[in-house]
């Protein structure tokens, strides 16, 4: 069943928000990791979001290059947490124009959170703040994982949804990105809190 926002979601369901920048891509670093490749994307400007928290495009046709630093192994650990029973979401200030960018990281097709719809009214200071303040909104009441280099590893609960539910932030180092143990935990909270999981 589709939330107020257009997203298929099952009662109960563990969400998972995916950033990217600094999840998946870790461009800021100046060498090239094992298991990374270094890509020039052209920017979609079909697409391109119109928030505060990411700049905007120039004036003209361009095309409109970004260099990203992606790794392939990034899609299987999405895969698993998708087969554990996660609705994976990309939460991320790319909003839909992260998509061009999924097939270089071999993630998968996941619905786009785009939190700028979600949030309309005046918006917090950090974009750490919209980001999780938009996954809660959207998903209040489900377990909730926020994947992004943004937050700080803990796990409570979410201020919203009344019972407020489990909560988990994975927050990886930009430098690193996602790591094989930082997707254990996600699969380890999905699998805990999935419909019927005892």
């Amino acid at each position: 069943m589709a939330n107020a926002y257009g997203i298929d979601v099952a009662a109960g369901q563990p969400v998972v928000g995916l950033d990217f920048d600094g999840v998946l891509n870790i461009s800021a670093r100046t060498d090239l990791p094992e298991g990374f490749e270094a890509y020039l994307v052209e920017l979609d400007r079909d697409n391109w979001p119109d928030h505060p928290y990411i700049r905007a495009l120039p004036d003209g046709p361009g095309p409109f290059l970004h260099g990203i630093v992606v790794n392939r192994a990034h899609g299987q650990m999405v895969r698993e947490w998708l087969e554990a029973g996660a609705l994976v979401v990309w939460a991320t200030t790319w909003e839909r124009a992260v998509l061009r960018n999924a097939p270089l990281c071999d993630i998968p097709d996941l619905p786009v959170l785009e939190i700028s719809k979600v949030l309309t009214g005046p918006l917090p200071n950090r974009t750490a703040e919209w980001k999780v303040a938009g996954l809660q909104t959207a998903f209040a009441g489900h377990p909730l994982v926020w994947v992004d280099d943004f937050g700080y590893d803990r796990e409570g609960e979410s201020r919203y949804g009344d019972p407020p539910a489990p909560m988990l932030v994975v927050a990886p180092d930009e430098y690193v990105g996602l790591t094989e143990e930082q997707s254990a935990q996600v699969l380890d909270f999905v699998r805990r809190h999935r419909t019927g999981a005892g």
